[in-house]
């Protein structure tokens, strides 16, 4: 019994809140009007029926907050929520509905009142106009609308009129119609509209760039030009190339007021792509592309893979191999030459069909300078095909600490066209050098190293030690079929002399007389000369191979201790300064 009771209770507390309607009464949604023939559409959102007491529901309505409301028309459809209905004028409406019955079958239910929508979106401006890279198609995009009514945006492409191509409630837009941005600009706005389909002004027109360009062979550029970009003020222009397909990199930029660009394009017979991009501010954050253009750079064939295989001393020259391709358009090379860290000058041009070049460079100084060559091909109207890498020869230097202590430094051949395989020391007593020459390979060396020490001795019969550098290109492959060598210049070390001075004179003994003797002096330029204990000059020479018998003035010197002081120059020209004592016995 109980149970019965409580459940009574909440049916007729559900009858009670019911009957109010206070969450449940219909909610008006919209009133939209169309001013072409006074259609009203009106939607809402109807209240629940759990009573089961509906019967009716009434519209009333008045076209001005003076006026008052009138009956508009009854309707016994529970499931309508939504009604189209004809004005008798186009004033500002205003409208209610009242549902009959609530739950006790006696009170009517009443909506709020809502007016007729004649207000739009705030307008709506686009960000930029676009032309997609791969479709060519013209991309719209813009920031969504932030009226609290916008159901979507129109489309126009503006020529002459505003013409209406489309509408999307997306913030960006595909035109995938007939117009073709690759032909020149295409114009276009847009406007927002809600659901009352009350539309924004038409937003200022965006025009996209539209690029053109042109070739000059002769001068080997293609001149691009293209419409300035309309809708914001540009800060800046880039322009990007793609070469024979690849991907798109930048090529240059310009500033806002130049709509012009002339690319130079290094080699001939290659397809070339571009499209400008155009940017609103300095942080490239909303930006603007063109169309794209290709552009074939003709039928003069360049050649391609041209190389300096090789620049090496040979003695006092530089011996230089050249490689370029064959046939093509190639008519003639033209050579550049440095020297040491000079600028590079055209040294001479040679008409040719290409192939394998060799040249020799007699006007050189090898042994104080490096030399580096590079060399361009060139063809019909003075067009430059191709550069070579720039080949830079090995120079050598020899410092000798002591015999037997020498330290060489050397700069690095690395510009073979395959790189340094590795490096050889080579040794000699001869500073003449030539292909079939025989070397002693010393030691072999990484292709980075750039000195060392070496512990080579000069014996009584050598008074030279020549040194040089071989730097040998790695293997040849497919496309490079010849392995190269390079060689530095000869530097030679010349010994210095070696003396020996007796310390004794016995008149009448053995040891008769006194002289320097050694190796590796030039005797014609060494002096030596005799002093008593007293400092006075008894006897000199300008031939040390000159015996000094212990005579002055034509008679034997008395026993005594004398002393020498000696100048010895030698064969490599060093000068050495020798002071001692000889003690003469009678």
């Amino acid at each position: 019994m109980r149970c019965k009771t409580l459940i009574l209770i909440i049916f007729f507390l559900g009858l009670i809140f019911n009957t109010y309607g206070v969450e449940n009464r219909p909610k008006m949604r919209r009133a939209c009007l169309n001013r072409l023939d006074s259609t009203l559409d009106l939607q809402w959102n109807k209240p629940t029926d759990v009573c089961g007491t509906f019967t009716h529901f009434d519209l009333y309505g008045r076209d001005n907050n003076l006026a008052v409301f009138q009956n508009l028309g009854r309707y016994n459809s529970f499931i309508l929520s939504n009604l189209s209905i004809k004005l008798s004028n186009l004033k500002s409406w205003e409208f209610y509905l009242v549902y009959h019955k609530a739950c006790n079958g006696i009170d009517s239910i009443f909506s709020d009142t809502v007016l007729i929508d004649n207000s739009p979106p705030i307008n709506s401006e686009l960000d930029s106009v676009s032309v997609e890279l791969n479709s060519q198609k013209t991309i719209l995009g813009w920031n969504k609308n932030s009226s609290v009514d916008v159901k979507g945006y129109i489309i126009y492409h503006v020529t002459g009129t505003n013409s209406v191509i489309a509408d999307t409630n997306s913030t960006f837009y595909i035109d995938n119609g007939n117009r073709n941005p690759s032909l020149g600009s295409e114009n276009y706005s847009i406007a927002a509209f809600d659901s009352c389909n009350n539309t924004s002004l038409i937003s200022n027109p965006h025009r996209t760039i539209y690029i053109q360009g042109t070739l000059d062979q002769c001068l080997k550029t293609i001149r691009l030009s293209w419409s300035p970009y309309v809708g914001w003020n540009v800060s800046s222009y880039s322009i990007f190339v793609s070469i024979n397909g690849g991907s798109f990199k930048l090529a240059g930029n310009v500033i806002q007021n130049i709509t012009s660009f002339t690319y130079n394009f290094p080699v001939f017979g290659d397809n070339y792509c571009f499209y400008i991009r155009a940017y609103k501010d300095l942080n490239n954050s909303i930006s603007s592309s063109s169309n794209k253009i290709c552009i074939n750079t003709g039928s003069i064939v360049a050649n391609k893979n041209s190389y300096v295989a090789k620049a090496s001393v040979n003695n006092d020259k530089i011996d230089l191999v050249l490689i370029t391709e064959t046939g093509k358009s190639l008519q003639k090379i033209n050579i550049y030459k440095k020297e040491g860290n000079s600028n590079f000058v055209l040294w001479q041009s040679i008409n040719t069909n290409g192939g394998i070049i060799n040249i020799t460079d007699p006007n050189v100084y090898v042994h104080s300078k490096t030399y580096s060559y590079y060399f361009t091909t060139e063809g019909p109207c003075n067009l430059v095909f191709d550069t070579s890498q720039t080949a830079t020869t090995i120079l050598l230097s020899v410092l000798m600490i002591s015999p037997g202590d020498q330290i060489l430094n050397w700069s690095l051949y690395n510009k073979f066209i395959k790189q340094t395989k590795k490096q050889e020391l080579l040794l000699s007593n001869s500073p003449n050098f030539n292909y079939s020459s025989t070397w002693n390979m010393l030691s072999s060396l990484n292709n980075s190293t750039i000195n060392t020490n070496d512990n080579t001795n000069f014996s009584l019969t050598q008074d030279k030690i020549c040194y040089c550098i071989r730097a040998i290109e790695n293997d040849p492959n497919i496309t490079y079929t010849r392995s190269d060598t390079s060689y530095s210049n000869i530097e030679c070390l010349n010994a210095d002399p070696i003396v020996f001075f007796p310390n004794a004179l016995q008149i009448n003994g053995y040891n008769t007389s006194f002289y320097p003797k050694g190796v590796f002096i030039d005797y014609d330029k060494s002096s030596y000369q005799i002093y008593n204990r007293w400092g006075q000059l008894i006897f000199e020479t300008n031939d040390i191979r000159t015996q000094w018998f212990g005579t002055f003035n034509d008679k034997l010197v008395d026993s005594d201790v004398y002393a020498y002081r000696a100048i010895i120059i030698g064969l490599n020209g060093s000068t050495l300064y020798y002071d001692g004592t000889i003690t003469v016995l009678k």
